[in-house]
């Protein structure tokens, strides 16, 4: 079986000093990966967490090779000031409020940065000394952003994926993160990145694109996973003597009175403020539902040591002593509070009998507390989810009453609708909610993300370099075959230099061009950005008979015609006005820029403008031009230095698609070699065709669709002698 190794802050123990031993951890994480079934996900877990160094070292020995919860345990030692700079300074007091939205909670500190990067680079150098080649690694939360990168630093070879358990903000919240870069370069790192809703993988996608400049030129291997629970384990509890036992206690106490339940951790991000006063304005605005509905609150007392969080636990015991003094009577109190943890047995009684679950979070990366209660339900008179739309389990469970918990008023009026909704609508609603999770369990979770990271695992093995002798070992197979050549111009054939207008093919280029075209095996086709004059001047009028694909594909030079032409001739140009203008400011607003019109695209180049100033304003411009031209029949790219509008027909990969259907006799083989984001589009167009061998070839080491890479332009003419060199032997 396949090894896992499953990395994360906590290992599935953790050390309690009072009784001097290692207990099982609490919290969602834990609960849903100590439920993994390691059969039916397929691989073997080993769990990697940290322990700090204050621990007896007898205690950590004695955990470390140890199996918790079917897992050999791992332990990272880190020394105790480290960790407690890296948690409460940079992970509880910068990552968990701002990824929350509460900005007004973030607190920067330059030293629990440090300590966070040190907390990561242990863990990464724990990895790196027990990973074997074949090992899976799947790293988990924001406490060790920085993991996958600096593990795949120095292994890259190593499948590593990353999955976020809490929200991922939008781009305009994580770019007040000082470390953004950072913590972004080594997530795309990964092979792979999971989230649990789409709102959270747009969020990323988007803060990408802001701050990095661009997305990945391959489609990364990032997707939505919602995490799920131990089903099983949640079922088999509701049945258990000692939730029976429970249940017997607490209907004692409860008779006929109606229950709504709130279980959460002691944290702002719940929403526990807004879940009182939506409870005080239900029994102002109803009250004929006093004296008959409760609110049971089960406060997790957490971070108790936090000012912050002293404050609010005082202000939620504050407001619940003010709803039960304001409406309370001698026989009822509205809001029984309790401030302590419950055992499972306990919990699992109190899901079976509230008529409704209450979820208020301000924001809550999945909440696992309102799954848990679905599955515990008594099928024939369940009860009702009232769930806050800012939750990931908002997108899971479908039948649960939606909340907007800032609107206090509304939330009133649709919890009287939840304790009166009708029997037969809540066994059905409940019914389908539990039957999806019987069939997506966390173990269902875990394969699914597993078995997704794995598969490229296979495609990786194809992706090669040029090696050093200039000779891929697919060229052996060249001789006596038709080969035809796609060939990019700028930083493929020529190098990019200062001046774009400037640049020249290198006579040993040329040579070597026109070596490859008199073979009557082979053709090379030059497909360029460039417009129809440049190429010309730089090809036909040096007597270079080759033919010629200008603007992305939009016009094509034919040697025995003598003549270009239109491959687009209806193409709309309208949308250039607009675009003209928008780039004219910005020409005028960024030194050393200029705009290049190719007739069925229009370039702005910023290679010679100050570097930050400029990729700071190309950004700007890229989603400006995108938002601007979302109707129109054109695509915004953005390039080495460049930022592109082309018509949408202006595209490399229906050139080779169109010059293929064309070609009779068809080609054996395809060669295509190009270095920028519009050479993507034809590398995708001929890897998904079957009826030519294709050998597509990045000039440089970005992702992308080509399997083949040469390191830079300047190994380009290497691999076009040791071609013909393959040819004629």
């Amino acid at each position: 079986m396949s090894r896992c190794l499953l990395v994360s802050n906590r290992l599935p123990v953790a050390f309690d000093p009072k009784r001097n031993e290692f207990t099982p951890s609490a919290g969602g994480l834990a609960s849903a990966i100590r439920g993994l079934d390691a059969a039916k996900v397929g691989f073997a877990f080993e769990w990697f967490g940290i322990v700090t160094d204050d621990i007896a070292a007898a205690s950590i020995a004695e955990l470390r090779g140890e199996r918790q919860a079917q897992m050999l345990c791992h332990p990272v030692v880190v020394p105790k000031r480290t960790y407690d700079e890296y948690y409460n300074l940079y992970c509880n007091n910068v990552l968990w409020p701002l990824f929350h939205y509460e900005r007004s909670m973030v607190r920067h500190n330059q030293d629990g940065w440090l300590a966070y990067c040190e907390v990561n680079r242990l863990m990464a150098e724990t990895i790196l000394t027990q990973a074997k080649d074949d090992d899976i690694v799947w790293v988990h939360d924001f406490q060790l952003l920085l993991v996958p990168g600096l593990v795949k630093e120095h292994r890259p070879e190593l499948r590593v994926g990353f999955f976020l358990h809490i929200p991922f903000p939008s781009s305009e919240i994580f770019r007040e993160l000082p470390q953004r870069k950072e913590i972004l370069q080594s997530l795309l790192r990964c092979d792979q990145i999971g989230f649990h809703d789409l709102s959270y993988l747009n969020h990323f996608r988007s803060s990408v694109q802001r701050i990095l400049g661009e997305l990945p030129t391959e489609e990364v291997n990032w997707g939505v996973y919602p995490i799920s629970i131990d089903v099983d384990h949640f079922l088999r509890l509701a049945r258990s003597e000692e939730t029976r036992h429970f249940v017997k206690k607490y209907l004692e106490n409860k008779k006929d009175m109606r229950w709504v339940l709130g279980i959460d951790r002691l944290d702002y991000i719940k929403g526990l403020l807004l879940k009182l006063s939506a409870f005080k304005a239900f029994l102002k605005k109803f009250p004929g539902e006093r004296e008959r509905v409760q609110l049971v609150q089960v406060v997790i007392p957490s971070r108790i040591d936090v000012p912050e969080y002293k404050g609010l636990k005082a202000k939620i015991e504050q407001l619940a002593s003010s709803i039960n003094g304001e409406f309370g009577t001698p026989a009822w109190t509205p809001v029984q509070y309790l401030y302590h943890s419950v055992s499972e047995a306990e919990l699992s009684a109190l899901y079976q009998l509230s008529e409704v679950l209450h979820v208020g979070s301000r924001r809550d990366g999945m909440n696992l507390v309102s799954l848990e209660y679905v599955v515990s339900q008594d099928e024939n008179d369940p009860g009702v989810v009232l769930l806050s739309e800012f939750a990931g389990a908002h997108s899971t469970l479908s039948y649960a009453m939606s909340i907007n918990p800032w609107n206090i008023h509304d939330t009133a009026t649709r919890l009287r609708e939840a304790l009166h909704h009708p029997e037969v609508k809540r066994r059905g609603e409940m019914a389908a909610m539990k039957d999806f999770l019987r069939g997506y369990t966390s173990s269902d979770w875990a394969r699914t993300i597993l078995r997704e990271l794995t598969i490229p695992h296979r495609e990786a093995a194809r992706v090669q370099s040029l090696p050093s002798d200039g000779r891929f070992p697919w060229m052996s197979q060249l001789r006596d075959q038709r080969v035809l050549f796609f060939c990019d111009l700028d930083g493929t054939l020529a190098p990019i230099i200062q001046h774009p207008k400037d640049v020249r093919l290198q006579a040993r280029t040329v040579e070597l061009i026109q070596s490859i075209s008199k073979r009557g095996s082979c053709e090379f086709v030059i497909v360029s950005g460039r417009d129809k004059e440049f190429l010309e001047e730089q090809f036909v009028d040096n007597d270079l008979d080759v033919p010629l694909a200008a603007c992305h594909g939009a016009y094509s030079y034919s040697p025995l015609e003598q003549k270009w032409k239109n491959l687009i001739p209806n193409d709309s140009t309208r949308w250039k006005e607009k675009v003209l203008e928008i780039l004219t400011l910005y020409t005028r607003r960024t030194p050393e820029s200029f705009i290049e019109d190719k007739g069925h695209a229009i370039t702005w180049h910023y290679r010679n403008s100050p570097r930050e100033f400029a990729e700071f304003l190309a950004t700007k411009l890229f989603f400006e031009l995108e938002e601007t031209l979302a109707n129109q029949p054109v695509q915004v790219n953005r390039g080495k230095k460049v930022i592109e509008v082309k018509s949408m027909h202006a595209n490399k990969g229906y050139f080779v698609q169109n010059w293929l259907q064309a070609r009779e006799p068809r080609p054996d083989v395809v060669v295509a070699i190009g270095d920028d984001t519009t050479d993507e589009d034809m590398f995708a167009a001929l890897q998904a065709r079957t009826d030519v061998r294709p050998y597509c070839i990045k000039v440089g080491k970005e992702k992308s669709h080509a399997p083949f890479f040469i390191k830079d332009q300047a190994s380009v003419n290497l691999f076009l002698e040791k071609f013909l060199q393959s040819i004629d032997t």
